[in-house]
């Protein structure tokens, strides 16, 4: 998907270049634009453009174990391109098989414990992504669902940080939506049932103040 989208840009900036401006000698000279080149060696998008399989593959384990342990403005970013991937492919098994799961997990326990990091430049998206990208890798198939709860991931502890509402409703919300999915697959429900009662009490509280700010809405629109 971000290769195709690279291509597409190439591809319109040199139809661009290459077009003339009516009346003009075909002989002027076109200027050439040099791309940026990437100085960063643990650069997420360009590890997703390498053509060795395995060394794609290193690349990205390596990045999704540094990440929590670093801080970039480039990490929002990163997040971002992995939310809209999974959403896309939530199916696809390489970035949890790569500790994706373990890097999402570490992410929204460092925004709970760090106030200083999470408030800093473009980071307090971070835990909302991450807990979306939880969610959407483990919709559908119930072995990425077994391996976010039983890898050191530790994914449900994390979520329920969420839940409580240790940051804002806005995570609650997504976090819920990931432990719904976790306890929709047989493989993984022994794990969230062990919080059922809290999970359940939270998910409730969540959806009536849901509703209420929703009647509210329409009562103060009409």
């Amino acid at each position: 998907m971000i290769k195709k989208e690279l291509q597409r840009v190439e591809s319109s900036g040199k139809a661009f270049a290459s077009a003339e401006p009516k009346g003009k000698s075909k002989k002027k000279k076109m200027l050439k634009f040099d791309e940026p080149q990437c100085t960063n060696p643990s650069c997420f998008f360009c590890s997703m453009k390498e053509t060795n399989p395995f060394r794609r593959r290193s690349k990205l384990t390596a990045i999704f174990k540094e990440i929590p342990r670093t801080e970039s403005k480039d990490h929002v970013l990163v997040l971002s391109g992995l939310w809209n991937i999974a959403m896309s492919e939530p199916d696809d098994p390489e970035f949890p098989s790569l500790g994706l799961f373990e890097c999402m997990s570490k992410l929204i326990h460092k925004s709970i414990k760090n106030s200083a990091w999470l408030l800093k430049d473009q980071n307090i998206f971070i835990p909302y992504y991450a807990a979306h990208i939880i969610g959407s890798y483990v919709m559908n198939k119930e072995d990425l669902a077994a391996r976010a709860v039983y890898s050191k991931a530790f994914v449900v502890p994390a979520l329920l940080e969420l839940l409580r509402g240790n940051i804002s409703w806005v995570e609650q919300r997504a976090a819920a939506r990931a432990l719904g999915h976790l306890a929709s697959h047989e493989k993984s429900f022994e794990v969230v049932s062990l919080f059922e009662e809290e999970t359940v009490k939270l998910s409730m509280e969540i959806a009536t103040s849901y509703l209420v700010d929703m009647i509210k809405y329409w009562f103060l629109l009409f």
